[in-house]
C-alpha cells in the first residue's frame, strides 16, 4: 500500500475518490518531456510556495513547529509563520506556504522572466524539499508530508467537459494561467515544458502515476497504454 500524503488522511480520501471516477486525458498525459534537474531547475516550481487545503496548512504548521530543529538542521530557512494566506489574482487564494527572498535567476537556467526572485521556505540550498527529506530520513514515503500539489506536478486534476475529474496535463496552448502579462506556470517550469525530443509525459511521470492509481486502486499507467495516444 503506497503511503503517500498519509500525513494528511483527508486530503487522501479525497484524492482516493477523484482518482476512482477520473478521466484520463491521453492525449495530454503524451507530451513529450523531459524529468527536471534539479541542478539545472533549482525548485523553479516551488519559486511561489503551494496553496494548501485547510488540513494540509493546519499539518505543515504542525510539522513546522514540533520538527523545526530538525528541518533547520537539514538547511531550512524557516520564518516564524510558514504558512500565509495568499492571493494570486482572481483565480485561487487562501493558505499557502511562506515564500523567501531569493535569486533565482542567478542560480536557474532558463529561469521564466514573469516568475518573481522567490522560492519556498521549505526549499534547501540544493533544491530538495525539506519535507521530503525529512521524511526520508525518518524511514517515511517521501511524499508523506509532502502536499499533493507539490508531489503531482505538473500533472492537474480539473473538472473534465462531463464534470468528471479529468486527470491532465496543461501545456502551452491549455495552461489556465497565462495572461497577457503572465506566460503560464505548468507549462514553462521546467519538469512541464514540452521537449520535442522527450519522452511521453506518462513515462517520464511513471513514478506519480503509479502512486496516484495505488491511491485510487487503478493501473494508470496501463490504462494509458492501452488507451493510446
Amino acid at each position: 500500500m503506497s503511503h503517500a500524503i498519509a500525513a494528511y488522511p483527508e486530503t487522501r480520501e479525497m484524492l482516493a475518490a477523484s482518482v476512482r471516477e477520473m478521466s484520463l486525458d491521453v492525449e495530454a498525459l503524451s507530451r513529450p518531456l523531459r524529468r527536471c534537474d534539479l541542478a539545472k531547475c533549482r525548485g523553479t516550481c516551488c519559486h511561489d510556495g503551494v496553496y494548501l487545503s485547510s488540513e494540509e496548512s493546519r499539518v505543515v504548521r504542525e510539522i513546522s513547529e514540533s520538527t523545526r530543529s530538525e528541518l533547520e538542521s537539514l538547511g531550512a530557512v524557516l520564518p516564524e509563520q510558514t504558512v500565509v494566506y495568499g492571493k494570486w489574482r482572481d483565480v485561487t487564494s487562501g493558505p499557502k506556504t511562506a515564500t523567501r527572498a531569493e535569486a533565482m535567476r542567478e542560480k536557474a537556467e532558463d529561469y521564466p522572466e514573469h516568475f518573481p526572485d522567490t522560492n519556498c521556505v521549505f526549499l534547501l540550498p540544493d533544491a530538495r524539499c525539506s519535507l521530503q527529506v525529512y521524511a526520508v530520513e525518518q524511514e517515511l514515503h517521501p511524499w508523506h508530508f509532502k502536499p499533493l500539489t507539490c508531489w503531482l506536478h505538473p500533472l492537474s486534476i480539473t473538472a473534465g467537459p462531463d464534470r468528471r475529474p479529468r486527470l491532465t496535463l496543461y501545456s502551452e496552448e491549455t495552461d489556465p494561467q497565462r495572461f497577457d502579462d503572465y506566460d503560464g506556470f505548468v507549462c514553462r517550469t521546467h519538469c512541464g515544458r514540452t521537449v520535442e525530443d522527450g519522452e511521453p509525459a506518462w513515462k517520464v511521470l511513471a513514478e506519480e502515476l503509479s502512486e496516484l492509481g495505488e491511491i485510487g486502486g487503478r493501473d494508470l499507467l496501463a490504462e494509458i497504454q492501452e488507451a493510446g495516444p
